[in-house]
């Protein structure tokens, strides 16, 4: 079974939805990267237990997405960070280029630095995004 990024991301959303047999399983798949043989063995229940419990999770696991978007909105929210970032720094490239009011160009660094603040939470999630692209 291929392990999909946004399998890992929905985990982390909606996994505490599963039973707590459930997301012990997904997060021993997922997050500790064990086999499905080594869970078995972990969790006392037979290779194919594990295997079906896997794709059961991963349904219900999207189909929450589906439901309740989170992770859609999230990544709506980033994007949105991103245009505010652009934006500013438009606005202080223009200030340094018609040598506008200084004040300005400080609120606008501000600005650049608390978006960059908020962009941080999410960078760690495109990074590993593009890593297992």
């Amino acid at each position: 079974m291929a392990k999909s990024f946004e399998m890992y991301i929905l985990l982390d959303l909606y996994g505490r939805l599963l039973t707590e047999k459930q997301f012990n399983i997904m997060d021993l798949y997922y997050n500790d990267d064990l086999s499905l043989g080594e869970i078995a063995a972990e969790c006392g229940i037979s290779r194919q237990g594990v295997h079906d419990a896997v794709k059961h999770c991963e349904k219900a696991l999207a189909d929450y997405e589906e439901k309740l978007g989170l992770l859609k909105a999230q990544r709506a929210y980033v994007e949105e960070l991103k245009e505010l970032k652009e934006q500013a720094l438009d606005i202080f490239n223009e200030c340094k280029r018609i040598s506008m009011s200084r004040p300005i160009a400080e609120k606008t660094v501000v600005l650049l630095e608390n978006l960059d603040s908020k962009l941080a939470e999410y960078e760690t999630e495109e990074i590993s995004e593009e890593a297992a692209e």
